[in-house]
C-alpha cells in the first residue's frame, strides 16, 4: 500500500506515472470523441427539409399559469443544479493539481454520453421537420425537449472538454483509460457512423424516419452510455476504499437535477393527459432514474463506506 498526498498548484514535483506514451495512448479515444461531437453538431444542422424555428414544451397550453410555471421552474432548477454539478469536481481538480480521484473511463464515457444527448435534443427542439416526424410517428403535439434541455447539453459539453484539458495536463498517478473503455468508446463511435450513414441514404432507423431515427438511436445511445459511465467511478472509488478527489458537492447537485427532471417530465405528462413524454422520450426518464440511483450509491459510499472517521485523514491508494 502507498501513501499519496495531493500536490499543490506551482509544486515542483513529478507528474507520477505520467508520459508521452499514455498521453498518445488517450488522444486517439479523445478524438474519435471530437469527430462524433462534429458528426453530432452535422446532424444537428442538416435535417433534410425544413426550417429551425423556436417550437417545442414552450408552446404547450397549460392548464393553468401555476402548472406552466411550476413546469419551467423544474425544468431550469434542473438545468442549473446539473450545470453547476460540473464546476466542484473541476475546482477539486485545480486546487490540487490532481485528477487522481476521478476515473479516466467515467470522463470519456461522459464526453460520448452528453454530446449524444445534445444531438437528440438540439435537432428535436430546432427542427421544425424533425418534430413533424415526431408527432407523426407518436400520434402526440407535445414535444418532450424543452431549451433548458439544450443550455444544458451543450453546457455539459463544453464542461467536459474542460476536464479532459486536466486528465491531460494534471497530476494522474497511475490512471489511464483502460482497454476495455477504448473498445466500447470504438464500439459507440461505430454505432454513431452506421447510424449516421443510415439516415444520409434516407432508410429508416428503428422502424422511423430517417432523422427521426438518428436522434433516437443517439438517445439510446446516451442512456447506455450513462449507466456505463458511472460504473468505472463506482469501482475506482471501491478499489482506493476511498472517494478523497471525487467531490461529492457534485453528486448532490446531480441528484437534485435528476429529482427535478423526473418532476418536469411527470408535470408534462399530467398537463397534456398523455404518457408519450415517458414512452417517446425513454432516455431523459432513464436519465434520471439512472442519475438517482449512481448518486445514491456514491453519497452512500462517500458518507457510510468510505467516511473520513473510516478512513482517516490521509490519502490512500492501492496499487495492484
Amino acid at each position: 500500500m502507498v501513501r499519496r498526498r495531493y500536490g499543490k498548484r506551482g509544486a515542483a514535483r513529478p507528474l507520477t506515472g505520467f508520459s508521452c506514451r499514455r498521453l498518445a495512448r488517450a488522444l486517439p479515444v479523445l478524438a474519435l470523441a471530437l469527430v462524433h461531437f462534429a458528426l453530432a453538431c452535422s446532424a444537428s444542422s442538416r435535417p433534410p427539409v425544413g426550417t429551425y424555428e423556436k417550437v417545442g414544451a414552450e408552446d404547450e397550453t397549460w392548464r393553468s399559469p401555476f402548472v406552466g410555471f411550476l413546469y419551467h421552474a423544474f425544468g431550469w432548477t434542473a438545468f442549473l443544479s446539473w450545470s453547476c454539478s460540473f464546476y466542484p469536481q473541476i475546482w477539486e481538480n485545480y486546487r490540487t493539481w490532481s485528477v487522481e480521484g476521478i476515473s479516466f473511463d467515467f470522463v470519456s464515457f461522459n464526453f460520448i454520453k452528453h454530446s449524444s444527448y445534445g444531438a437528440y435534443n438540439v435537432v428535436l427542439y430546432f427542427s421544425k421537420a424533425v418534430q413533424s416526424q415526431y408527432e407523426e410517428h407518436y400520434k402526440t403535439k407535445t414535444i418532450p425537449v424543452a431549451l433548458n434541455d439544450v443550455g444544458f447539453s451543450i453546457h455539459a459539453v463544453l464542461m467536459v472538454m474542460v476536464q479532459i484539458c486536466q486528465l491531460c495536463t494534471h497530476e494522474r498517478g497511475q490512471q489511464r483509460i483502460t482497454f476495455t473503455a477504448t473498445m466500447i468508446l470504438a464500439v459507440a463511435v461505430l454505432f454513431i457512423l452506421i447510424n449516421l450513414c443510415i439516415a444520409l441514404s434516407g432508410k429508416r432507423i428503428f422502424g422511423l424516419t430517417s432523422w427521426l431515427g438518428f436522434i433516437t438511436a443517439m438517445n439510446h445511445l446516451q442512456l447506455a452510455m450513462t449507466f456505463i459511465k458511472y460504473s468505472p467511478q463506482a469501482y475506482y472509488n471501491w478499489k482506493r476504499k476511498s472517494t478523497e478527489g471525487w467531490s461529492v458537492w457534485g453528486i448532490v447537485l446531480d441528484l437534485a437535477g435528476g429529482v427535478c427532471n423526473l418532476f418536469q417530465i411527470l408535470i408534462l405528462c399530467w398537463n397534456a393527459s398523455d404518457i408519450t413524454p415517458l414512452t417517446g422520450d425513454a432516455g431523459k426518464l432513464g436519465l434520471s432514474i439512472e442519475t438517482l440511483f449512481f448518486d445514491i450509491i456514491f453519497i452512500f459510499q462517500h458518507y457510510v463506506l468510505y467516511s473520513k472517521r473510516k478512513r482517516g485523514s490521509s490519502y490512500k491508494f492501492l496499487e495492484d
